[in-house]
């Protein structure tokens, strides 16, 4: 080659590589202002969720204050009637027609968007690329699309439409390969500075309603199961013993995560017959392990590939 040419070519690769660090240090960028602002900033609007050939209405009020930290109430708009109340780390979900409150701690990320989970960049980045997708209007207002493409088959793509000089997430895509598996975007978003407690108040009457308390039982918990293998990135989260407000069992909970995707397994006495388990849709899937007379059931906005990995590698505790 001449050296002319071989000039040219390695400056030419020298400027792509630039273009291409410049545009991962932007896109990372912009996911933790993302992740900050939707944390921290009060807004309402109603939010179109996606899920196979369903779709949900919800109106969202956001509060945040330095007294009570992050609160969020959610509203459904159309399907079943329901209510949600996130309090921090507790979560208050109402169904007027079953006449029923659960109250405890979400089992997992908090909120329809859980936009706080893409501002850990450093630690994604081991397991995601990011890059920028171009433009995009949504809402009524131009946004930059980000995408986390995985580099295996342990989690699931992003991709995520952020307003630029206000960081809010306008709409949040959870992908296999191109093809998209669930949407959250907003119709319409109000920033609401002097936003009230009265936004947060409940529109549903449940002085009659039947409560359950969905949490963790009182005191300290050494799991009886241990992860001997896990996906690359994963790691325990939390682990608790829970009684199933369903049926009453006591379970063993644990969930896993990457620090996006997240996985939470039941592990319980194996039942004589097992009801059919009702349809997933979306990116939620399910996989199920029977071993030693016990059931462990893996749910979670994760891949197969990952579930089988984690159930495969439970072990019982050594006494």
């Amino acid at each position: 080659m001449p050296l002319a040419l071989t000039r040219l070519f390695s400056v030419a690769l020298v400027l792509g590589i630039a273009g291409a660090a410049h545009a991962a240090s932007h896109a990372e960028s912009l996911l933790q202002r993302m992740a900050h602002t939707m944390h921290t900033v009060n807004y309402e609007g109603l939010l179109l969720h996606v899920q196979g050939g369903n779709t949900r209405t919800l109106k969202i009020f956001h509060l945040y204050d330095d007294d009570h930290g992050e609160r969020e109430r959610l509203l459904s708009l159309d399907g079943p009637a329901r209510e949600v109340l996130h309090e921090n780390n507790s979560c208050t979900c109402i169904w007027p027609r079953a006449r029923l409150v659960v109250t405890g701690r979400p089992p997992a990320w908090r909120g329809q968007l859980s936009a706080e989970r893409f501002g850990e960049t450093m630690h994604l980045s081991k397991f995601y690329d990011f890059s920028e997708a171009g433009e995009a209007r949504v809402a009524g207002l131009s946004c930059s699309v980000i995408r986390l493409i995985p580099k295996d088959a342990y989690r699931h793509g992003y991709r995520l439409c952020i307003h630029e000089s206000s960081a809010m997430l306008l709409r949040l895509e959870v992908l296999e390969g191109d093809e998209r598996l669930e949407m959250s975007q907003f119709a319409n978003l109000s920033l609401v500075p002097d936003m009230g407690e009265e936004a947060l108040r409940l529109s549903t009457d449940t002085r009659d309603f039947r409560v359950v308390e969905e949490s963790p039982m009182t005191g300290a918990f050494a799991p009886h199961w241990q992860a001997t293998t896990l996906p690359p990135g994963y790691s325990l989260r939390n682990a608790a013993e829970r009684r199933s407000p369903h049926s009453g069992k006591v379970l063993e909970h644990l969930i896993f995560t990457d620090g996006l995707s997240s996985v939470s397994v039941f592990i319980e006495p194996r039942p004589e017959q097992a009801p059919p388990e009702p349809a997933l849709g979306g990116a939620m899937r399910r996989a199920i392990r029977d071993t030693e007379g016990f059931r462990m059931t893996a749910i979670g906005e994760a891949p197969e590939a990952a579930m089988r990995v984690i159930l495969d590698g439970l072990q019982p505790v050594a006494p």
